[in-house]
């Protein structure tokens, strides 16, 4: 079964350590056709009401998709024909063209300040015929 109501496109940014540079690059990739739904939970207790944001996203599972630790793994060449959903991957509701180089004013700070729906993914979970990402 492939998700149903496809309601968004999101752009993945997923983190790498180039080794030539010594330093962590981003890799912009944009998925069509997902389901994105936020949500707002709140929760009582002696210190008044708390409540947080978090959005969970339905994502049919795609031919270039690779597991986090097998892309870390490939080269850089290797590494532009594929996407991975790991934890502390940035999400982008929308296609976002906007590449993360780490200089002011292409930055993870100035990513989140450029677009509204913006989110780290805490958790993924793999089901037979597609993802289900749940980030902050």
């Amino acid at each position: 079964m492939t998700v149903l109501f496809k309601n968004s496109d999101i752009t993945i940014y997923n983190r790498y350590y180039d080794n030539s540079l010594g330093s962590d690059k981003y890799q912009r990739t944009i998925i069509k056709g997902v389901n994105w739904q936020g949500k707002r939970n709140g929760t009582v207790s002696d210190k008044g009401l708390l409540l947080a944001d978090s959005t969970l996203i339905f994502i049919d599972k795609l031919d270039n998709y690779i597991s986090p630790k097998r892309f870390a793994k490939l080269s850089d060449e290797d590494r532009k024909k594929h996407f991975t959903l790991g934890v502390g991957d940035k999400v982008v509701k929308g296609e976002a063209d906007f590449e993360i180089t780490g200089v002011k004013p292409y930055r993870i700070s100035d990513l989140e300040n450029e677009f509204d729906n913006v989110i780290d993914i805490k958790s993924v979970n793999d089901l037979s015929s597609h993802f289900e990402v749940e980030g902050v």
